[in-house]
């Protein structure tokens, strides 16, 4: 596991395929968002350039879309994954990657928010909770899973 809601199932030279046993919940292919399996052991293809991965539902998945060359603080666009029907939130912080200014306080941190809507469909929402050094120009949301 690779914190609460991503199954990475590793891959050797040669194996063309593999068994996954799946924990409890509905779980989701990374790549597809096709729905896999709950509790099971699954059987998969395997490629050495594709690393299987496994989302749970409700997993929300920030992407880094691009970053600036000429400053890496800028970054601009993440999109913003989320696998399933479950609704969920998740805590986003970023800060410069190179130095510990971080103790100083020199940080973001940003609440993505999935909830259902009163039609039943799903929505992405975020909010900013502290600094606007580190933040995204675009932020897109990106539903994995048929809602």
């Amino acid at each position: 596991m690779m914190g609460p809601s991503i199954l990475v199932a590793p891959v050797f030279t040669g194996q063309k395929e593999r068994n996954v046993v799946l924990p409890n919940g509905d779980w989701f292919d990374f790549y597809t968002g096709e729905y896999v399996g709950n509790g099971e052991t699954i059987n998969i293809e395997t490629a050495l350039d594709r690393i299987p991965l496994f989302v749970k539902d409700g997993g929300i998945i920030p992407m880094l879309s691009t970053v600036n060359s000429d400053n890496k603080k800028d970054m601009e666009s993440i999109e913003v994954r989320h696998y399933g029907n479950k609704e969920n939130r998740y805590h986003l912080y970023n800060d410069d990657g190179e130095s510990f200014d971080y103790d100083k306080g020199e940080f973001s941190l940003m609440e993505l928010n999935v909830e259902r809507k009163k039609n039943g469909k799903l929505d992405g929402k975020f909010k900013k909770y502290k600094n606007n050094k580190f933040n995204y120009h675009t932020i897109s949301w990106r539903w994995m899973t048929n809602q």
